[in-house]
């Protein structure tokens, strides 16, 4: 092959990589804002406190006469602040 010809690929290369460098700057990550770690935390630890107290109290509190509903909200906390753990960087 002609220098010309491998001076020429080696260019495209080299272009293609610095393209690709710009793009994953463009594209890269933010980091989670400063709340995000408080809220996510504060959702798993209510809705444990919730479960607890809905265990002890037989589903009484938080929520009278709302009965194993109290669990669910519990329960639906903690996912929520368990899902929030995948959008966290």
């Amino acid at each position: 092959m002609p220098e010309s010809k491998k001076r020429k690929k080696v260019v495209e290369r080299q272009g293609a990589q610095q393209r690709a460098r710009e793009h994953y700057k463009e594209v890269a990550p933010q980091r989670s804002p400063k709340w995000w770690v408080p809220v996510m935390v504060g959702f798993a630890v209510v809705g444990l406190i919730i479960v607890v107290l809905a265990y002890i109290f037989n589903g009484n509190v938080p929520i009278p006469g709302f009965g194993n509903g109290n669990l669910f909200i519990g329960v639906g906390l903690m996912m929520v602040g368990f899902l929030m753990t995948m959008g966290w960087r």
